[in-house]
């Protein structure tokens, strides 16, 4: 035990290197896949836990026999992401699945511990770079799981029982229920977003072909603000002719939706077509209220904040 703990010691500037590089490079091969994560963790075992590990096992001879002194978590916000996070680590490191588990396919008893466990390393094409070039011999793992995957695991960890021979009998349907539950809502969570996604695909038919069976949403009104033709219109000729404004696309998160389709609704309109018919009426008004904020905004402005401009002004004088 002792001579791993003093490779540990000896390595552990580099390990720690090692942690910072992968952390780095998890994050930006996901945002490259357009993969969003709740949370990525990265960490290097400290030495009181290698050393009760060491202890526990009694089986290692080596620092390298080891596989999670270094250690990633990647948390999915949905169930599915685990298996899309799974591809990007599959291609881009070299994979142990000797040593790899797919917890996701254990028994019952474990009340709902579901995660994926890939033991990895730097393919070549990486450490063939200089910024890999000190890592080609270690091994870390990873850990993917969904945000309420982790949630269980952290819950059993707190309780301090993980499998059903340790759960006394008055306590095992409680948590064979509960587990059932988070198993489900996993499911239906990605069923929510797989319908939110539907709508959302269906908006450019739908909205043309019958905007008065469209209600004002979240997803409605960002489609309206950034791809009604009378809105670009607008903004290209005033915003863009008049006042020399460079027009950036829409953030999705730029606007305060909420609050903006509450103010909508509160001026009677319900439905897309209502509110194609505001903006026309209403385009004289909002060019008056233009003058009140330009120039004082800057060289860019927003697709859709016209639309922005005209709820809020109106909201705030009632001149409809």
């Amino acid at each position: 035990m002792n001579s791993i703990l003093k490779e540990y010691d000896k390595k552990k500037g580099v390990l720690e290197n090692l942690d910072r590089s992968l952390d780095t490079l998890i994050n930006s091969l996901l945002k490259q896949k357009g993969i969003k994560a709740h949370q990525i963790q990265t960490r290097v075992k400290d030495r009181d836990s290698l050393e009760k590990k060491i202890l526990a096992k009694q089986k290692y001879k080596s620092l390298d026999d080891i596989t999670d002194v270094v250690g990633i978590r990647i948390i999915t916000y949905f169930e599915d992401d685990v298996n899309k996070v799974a591809k990007v680590v599959e291609e881009e490191f070299d994979i142990d699945h000797e040593n790899s588990v797919d917890k996701r396919e254990i028994d019952t008893d474990r009340f709902g511990y579901r995660s994926l466990h890939y033991v990895a390393s730097l393919n070549k094409n990486r450490t063939i770079l200089s910024e890999y070039s000190d890592y080609g011999d270690f091994k870390f793992e990873f850990q993917i799981r969904s945000i309420l995957q982790h949630s269980w695991a952290e819950i059993e960890h707190d309780l301090g029982y993980k499998g059903a021979s340790e759960i006394p009998t008055s306590a095992k349907r409680t948590f064979y229920r509960v587990a059932a539950l988070l198993e489900q809502a996993d499911i239906e969570f990605v069923k929510l977003k797989s319908t939110i996604s539907e709508y959302e695909g269906s908006l450019t038919y739908d909205i043309k072909a019958n905007p008065s069976q469209i209600e004002i949403n979240k997803a409605s009104l960002i489609f309206f603000m950034s791809k009604n033709d009378n809105v670009i219109n607008f903004e290209n000729n005033v915003f863009g002719c008049e006042y020399g404004l460079v027009i950036t696309e829409s953030d999705v998160d730029s606007f305060a939706h909420d609050r903006l389709i509450n103010r909508i609704k509160s001026l009677g309109i319900e439905n897309i077509k209502q509110l194609e018919e505001f903006y026309l009426k209403n385009e004289e008004l909002l060019k008056e209220s233009l003058k009140s904020i330009f120039p004082q905004t800057g060289n860019t402005i927003r697709r859709g904040a016209s639309v922005l401009i005209l709820i809020n002004y109106t909201f705030s004088s009632h001149k409809i």
